[in-house]
């Protein structure tokens, strides 16, 4: 008689701390903005003549401390001039001296006293009961009824909600390494620019149910598999100026199947390039492709069996001087895959960047990231060894994280370390938890 062991799925415990973490990084922004904005040193384009401003000298923070214009005269001599008079009396105002406003504003010569008990100032004559404690002064021509408006100040509003205000505004006058690497912050998003390094990263997945879904991920093991956990040692290498970059990387993985057996080695590797193709002031857009070779051996899990390809764009956007967003689109397609699994992937994403605390030589920038895998055709082997196929399934990816900074540059390059905790949601076969660690040395 056979019988058949049937192993209890494991419970995870990482995706409740990792939605802590998620939680807990989004309301650190508060107390890291409540203060007062910060006045930049740049100023923008000026707004005025320059025959029109005065020699005065400039203020510390680039703030012109004397006036741009002379004040007007208090009373201006040669304007016509008006009383105003109280709202209930008079519908419209009156220009000048006519006849009806004599005729109402009274008799009152300049220096008498009026029914406020106030000596009258008015040139000719005081308005009826004075509406206050003494005669109105004459207003110019010039007043207009929406120059005492005013409106919030949104720009204010929105520096006071950034993070990491309070470190900025105690920052030294010069700006300081934060404001060189904030825009190559992202951990696990493309950038549209990315700069020269040797890297090497370290990402550890959980509960991951499908491993061989569309073949995005492993090929076919021998035994079909209920779930995986693994672990990835990646080392990368990108040469070449912003315009064109070569890049490479190959993995050593460990994984630890629920059915099949445990194993550790190399897996596949990717050769891609990536070319600027917009290069704005505050816009940059990028194309990226790369090769996937199928090096690594499919019957142990540690790669997919194939080769395929991935090309996209990426783009980059400066909103501040220390925020920049981030976005990419990507298609990755397999060649010469198992029949009816293998399919394409869709991927998008968009990520934020910014400065919390910095200096010359040390910087602190969290990040956010989303990402979307959106499996358009194929299929995946349940634990129970059906094929099942996909229609347009999507998991969506959510990362929080930071990097690190040390400088200066020197012999050495510049010292980069970042981290990011991600969570899966809209789909519950695809992995828990993932946890990607970051060394960066730029050269």
């Amino acid at each position: 008689m056979n019988c058949r062991i049937i192993q209890a799925p494991r419970r995870s415990v990482i995706k409740p701390v990792h939605i802590a973490l998620l939680l807990s990084h989004a309301l650190l922004a508060f107390p890291l903005s409540a203060q007062d904005p910060v006045v930049w040193n740049d100023l923008g384009a000026p707004l005025l003549r320059h025959d029109s401003l005065s020699d005065a000298p400039l203020h510390a923070e680039g703030l012109i401390e004397a006036p741009l214009f002379e004040p007007l005269p208090a009373h201006p001599g040669e304007i016509e001039s008006i009383s105003i008079g109280s709202p209930s009396i008079y519908s419209e105002p009156i220009v000048g001296e006519s006849a009806d406003w004599l005729a109402i504003g009274g008799d009152n010569p300049v220096g008498s006293s009026c029914g406020c008990q106030s000596t009258c100032q008015c040139e000719s004559g005081c308005d009826v009961g004075c509406g206050c404690n003494q005669c109105r002064e004459l207003v110019s021509s010039q007043w207009t009824p929406w120059q005492d408006l005013s409106f919030p100040n949104i720009h204010e509003a929105l520096e006071r909600l950034s993070p990491g205000a309070h470190f900025r505004q105690n920052r030294s006058r010069d700006r300081g390494i934060g404001y060189e690497r904030v825009m190559f912050a992202p951990n696990v998003l493309d950038t549209a620019i990315v700069p020269a390094h040797v890297g090497i990263r370290y990402q550890v997945d959980h509960g991951l149910r499908t491993p061989d879904r569309a073949e995005y991920y492993w090929g076919d093991p021998p035994d079909n598999e209920s779930g995986v956990n693994s672990q990835d040692l990646i080392f990368r290498l990108a040469a070449g100026t912003e315009r064109l970059m070569a890049l490479t990387q190959y993995t050593m993985r460990s994984v630890d199947p629920e059915v099949n057996g445990n194993t550790t080695g190399f897996g596949d590797i990717v050769l891609g390039a990536q070319a600027l193709l917009v290069d704005g002031d505050r816009t940059k857009v990028a194309t990226i492709f790369r090769t996937y070779l199928a090096s690594g051996p499919a019957d142990r899990g540690l790669g997919t069996g194939h080769t395929s390809l991935e090309f996209g764009l990426l783009g980059r956007r400066c909103l501040r001087p220390e925020t920049y967003v981030f976005g990419e689109v990507k298609y990755w397609t397999p060649i010469k895959g198992t029949a009816g699994v293998a399919g394409d992937v869709l991927t998008t994403g968009w990520g934020i960047s910014t400065i919390a605390a910095e200096s010359d030589v040390f910087a602190f920038l969290p990040t956010f990231e989303v990402r979307t895998l959106s499996f358009l055709f194929g299929g995946y082997h349940d634990s129970a060894g059906t094929l099942q196929a996909i229609d347009g399934e999507t998991a969506i990816e959510f990362y929080p994280g930071a990097r690190f900074v040390l400088g200066p540059e020197n012999d050495m390059g510049l010292w980069e370390f970042g981290f990011a905790t991600g969570i899966t949601a809209a789909d519950d076969d695809w992995f828990d938890t993932r946890m990607v660690f970051d060394l960066r040395l730029s050269l």
